[in-house]
């Protein structure tokens, strides 16, 4: 192994680390999901003050020491500051974040994840989508990443527009999976259906979905 190496990834989880250190959660692309330590990230004149804060995405250069990873260098192309200062945004980001953590784990290949992440936290900052619908299309398409999608119920009913939305959320490109609303009653449609394969698919507690029934 290299003693360097350069991955494009997002800050999954950011938490303190000893006195002064702080311990991230990387999602990294090829490298999949890793734990990485950023030495002096709490001290206020670190230069990795921001980029070791959740949702921070950009290229990282980590070095790997006997037992653990640690941060180098970072050039951050996003930090997604808007999350720091909604709460609804910031639940629906790390709800997101969760589900990421839930299905990647070091060395496989969470590329695919990273970019499904990416798109979605956009789609959260973009006025055009609600986030109820930003939910709905990263969970089921996550759910589908993971090879457990089984596709609509067999034995029910589903407006034309959900059914074309499934189809969408499975299939397409991801390019194209943030191009399409839903009127209320569709929506709402496929939020059911949603929940529904979140307690099918993902045991496990997370407590942003806490934050989000709250409000």
């Amino acid at each position: 192994m290299k003693d360097f190496f350069t991955c494009t990834g997002m800050v999954l989880r950011s938490r303190p680390a000893g006195e002064n250190d702080r311990l991230i959660t990387l999602l990294a692309g090829t490298e999949g999901k890793l734990n990485v330590f950023v030495r002096g990230a709490r001290k206020p004149s670190s230069r990795f003050a921001a980029s070791s804060e959740s949702f921070a995405f950009g290229e990282f250069k980590l070095s790997h020491g006997t037992s653990a990873y640690y941060l180098n260098d970072a050039d951050i192309s996003n930090y997604f500051e808007e999350f720091r200062t909604d709460i609804e945004l910031a639940a629906y980001a790390s709800y997101f974040a969760e589900i990421a953590d839930y299905y990647c784990v070091e060395g496989d290949d969470a590329t695919s994840m990273l970019g499904l992440l990416y798109a979605s936290l956009l789609a959260l900052n973009n006025p055009n989508f609600s986030y109820r619908l930003v939910r709905c299309i990263f969970v089921l398409r996550a759910i589908v990443l993971n090879g457990e999608f089984p596709g609509l119920p067999q034995g029910r009913s589903f407006n034309e527009a959900v059914i074309a939305a499934i189809e969408r959320i499975e299939n397409a490109d991801l390019r194209h999976l943030y191009t399409f609303k839903l009127t209320y009653p569709a929506e709402d449609e496929l939020f059911r259906l949603t929940t529904e394969y979140e307690k099918r698919f993902m045991d496990r507690h997370f407590r942003s979905l806490e934050v989000l029934a709250a409000l």
